[in-house]
């Protein structure tokens, strides 16, 4: 079964990446930051072994992610709103013709491979996966071709901490048991980023964003 990881990410332009954490330190800082989490992420999903799928934030052209990201692939952000923009890259996904597909964000750099090859296992079996985050949200979301639906995306109200009991409520709702992997963070505030700095991990997992974050801390 051929199964493809998703990442949305956005051009690292100050003002347009991470702004409540530029408010904060910086929004060039935030910027340079994202940009460590964006690199970080993409050798973490090269160590899953799935293949990465770059869904890029048009605001700019292809070209300019290719500048930064090298030769991968990428596929446009299309929606007027997140739910269809999500549901949009996976059928995208599907119609490049992988079985199973993981949509996930561009702000967990120390995500670790372990946990995407965890998702990609669980679709062998299971129609669908998520992975809860601890603001109450997710932090990635899964399936299989055939049971790919838009009713979890639809009018949601993101951002928000009842995203992840109301998309397991729709699942419910329509006959889908997805599989639950273990519960991730966000990097969103500069709590959330002092947590790289407290996992022992962060050197293997997130070298570019662990040097950033001493950085900016130790001003």
């Amino acid at each position: 079964m051929k199964c493809a990881v998703i990442v949305f990410v956005k051009f690292p332009e100050a003002g347009k990446v991470k702004t409540r954490l530029g408010k904060d330190i910086g929004y060039d800082t935030a910027a340079l930051l994202y940009t460590a989490f964006v690199e970080d992420m993409l050798h973490n999903l090269g160590e899953s072994g799935l293949m990465p799928i770059i869904a890029f934030d048009s605001f700019q052209p292809e070209g300019r992610y290719k500048e930064w990201l090298g030769n991968r692939t990428f596929i446009p952000q299309q929606g007027n709103d997140l739910g269809k923009r999500m549901h949009n890259a996976l059928m995208d996904g599907f119609n490049l013709g992988f079985d199973s597909c993981i949509l996930t964000g561009s702000d967990l750099p120390d995500l670790d491979p372990e946990i995407l090859q965890q998702a990609g296992q669980a679709l062998k079996k299971a129609p669908a996966c998520i992975g809860p985050a601890s603001d109450g949200g997710y932090y990635l979301i899964g399936f299989q071709k055939e049971f790919l639906t838009d009713a979890v995306f639809e009018d949601m109200e993101w951002s928000t901490e009842s995203v992840f009991n109301e998309t397991i409520y729709r699942f419910e709702k329509i006959g889908i048991n997805p599989a639950i992997l273990n519960e991730h963070h966000d990097i969103d505030t500069v709590k959330d980023l002092k947590k790289i700095l407290s996992n022992p991990k962060s050197h293997q997992l997130c070298p570019k964003s662990l040097a950033a974050s001493k950085t900016i801390f130790s001003r």
